[in-house]
Parts: C-alpha cells; sequence; structure tokens
C-alpha cells in the first residue's frame, strides 16, 4: 500500500460561526458493510504516515441526516472508505470544500437496495436533505461498495447485472445527474465467514461488476486489501479476542480501508486530471 505512505498535511477545521463551513462539491456514498465500515481506529498503525488519517481536515464535512447538518470528518472508532477518500482529495483539492453523504447499511442485497424500497429512500433523503442546504455544489460522484449479499446464490449472483444497471440508472434520473460518474468497489469475499461456507457464487459477482458496461462508471479493484482477521478487527491478538469461529477475512481492515478510499480518490482524480 505505498500510496499511504504519502503524508496528508493536518489542517484546522474551517468555520463560520461556529459551524463548519459548507462544502461546493458533493460526493454520495453507499453500499454494504464495507462501505459502513468495519476498519477499528485502534488497528491504525501508530507511525507518521497514518497520523493525518486521526485528525480532521478542515476543507471536508460530512452529512448528519439525524441532526440534518454538516458536520466535520472525523474518524470514530469504526470507519469505512471515506477516510482515506476525503482526505486524499482534501489535499489534491485544498481549494473545494468536500461534501460526503453516506448511507450504507451492512447485509443488504441489491433487491433492499431497490427504488421502491426503504433504503433507497433513506440514501435519495439524505442527499436531498443534504443539497437542499447547499444548492449550488456540484454532485461530482457517486462511491459504491456491494455485492457480497448477492453472491450467496446462483439466481442472485446472475441477477446482479440487471439490478446494478437499473440501481445507476435511478441514482442519475434522481439526482438530476444524467452522466453522474459512479465508481463500484469490486468485491473479494473469502469463501467463509465467521466459520460457515459463504459466496459461493462471488465470481459471477465480481464478473459483472466488471463488464456492466455502463458509460461513467468505473471500478476500483480491491483484491490485495488488508482485511479484518477476526471480527474483533485486525488488531484483535488478544487470546479472547481470536476466537475460532469468529474469523472475519470478509471485511477491510483500518488498513484496507483507507487504501479503499485512497483507491477511490485517485479514480476520481484521474477522470478530472487533477495532478
Amino acid at each position: 500500500m505505498k500510496s499511504i505512505l504519502c503524508i496528508i498535511p493536518v489542517m484546522a477545521v474551517c468555520t463560520v460561526m461556529g459551524a463548519p463551513a459548507k462544502p461546493d462539491v458533493l460526493f454520495l456514498l453507499g453500499g454494504q458493510s464495507n462501505m459502513k465500515g468495519n476498519g477499528f481506529t485502534p488497528d491504525l498503525p501508530k507511525t507518521e504516515a497514518f497520523a493525518a488519517f486521526r485528525s480532521a481536515p478542515g476543507n471536508v464535512s460530512i452529512w448528519n441526516d439525524k441532526r440534518k447538518r454538516w458536520e466535520p470528518l472525523e474518524i470514530k472508532q469504526r470507519f469505512g472508505p471515506e477516510i482515506g477518500f476525503a482526505y486524499t482529495l482534501a489535499q489534491a483539492q485544498p481549494d473545494r470544500h468536500i461534501g460526503i453523504i453516506k448511507h450504507a447499511v451492512g447485509g443488504t442485497s441489491m433487491d433492499r437496495w431497490a427504488t421502491d424500497g426503504e433504503l433507497y429512500g433513506q440514501l435519495l433523503g439524505a442527499y436531498r436533505n443534504a443539497q437542499a442546504t447547499v444548492p449550488d455544489a456540484t454532485l461530482a460522484a457517486m462511491l459504491w461498495h456491494q455485492g457480497e449479499r448477492d453472491s450467496g446464490t446462483e439466481a442472485d449472483a446472475k441477477a446482479y447485472k440487471g439490478k446494478m444497471v437499473k440501481h445507476i440508472a435511478a441514482i442519475r434520473r434522481d439526482t438530476g445527474e444524467p452522466n453522474l460518474l459512479f465508481m463500484l468497489g469490486q468485491i473479494n469475499p473469502a469463501k467463509s465467514f465467521m466459520g460457515r461456507p459463504r459466496f459461493a457464487y462471488a465470481e459471477i459477482v465480481r464478473g459483472a461488476q466488471a463488464n456492466l458496461g455502463v458509460e461513467h462508471t468505473l471500478m476500483v479493484p480491491t483484491d490485495d486489501l488488508e482485511k479484518n482477521a477476526y471480527i474483533r478487527g485486525a488488531a484483535a491478538t488478544a487470546a479472547k479476542d481470536q476466537v475460532p469461529g469468529q474469523e472475519d477475512n470478509l471485511h477491510y481492515s483500518a488498513k484496507g480501508q483507507i487504501e479503499l478510499g485512497i483507491r477511490f480518490a485517485k479514480t476520481y482524480l484521474k477522470t478530472k486530471e487533477v495532478k
């Protein structure tokens, strides 16, 4: 993960009358558990290379849909790819104020993200609530990581591509951005989780993700990202944490999540030819 070694400078949080400055460019994030995030902050190496990710960058805010307000992006006990993504953009685009709108729910299939379902409504509702506070901001891209749930049966796996194509079209239609850049992380689950066989048809889903055939859609590779050894995290080294039957190897670790976010950011930046 060589890209992590590029240290991102820590910036003070910009405020206006005590509140975070409002974004002028927005990113919508959605999906299941690897987007929600099972990266454990205590697992981050205590090195200079990772130090910047522990502080809030001044030109990044995240939307809190419960409180209906923008807040500084701060790393919590667990986190997803938004940390590496936002911090990389904060460095590459210091003149922009980046807004993150994220709604992800673990263990969810594409059927639960259908346009007539609750999750899609919540995702779109969060976007509309956030966008209403910054009507002049531009929605630049959507980041998506999901598909493990759809790899459990052959029927679901084979149906994944069609559902994903419809999902991308719906997001673009309902955000009013017909050419919205859509970036999705390719799944790479192990063949078991917590001691039980799982994800038998992951290769079908992976193939669909690599060959969607939809314009302005890019896939982010993940095969070499570090995962959690146990459900308590990559650094679960105590005997009480290393419980047989509690093996993870599905969710990206803290380092894996940082790198995933960096890859999303670099994929986006290449489309804008930002150096």
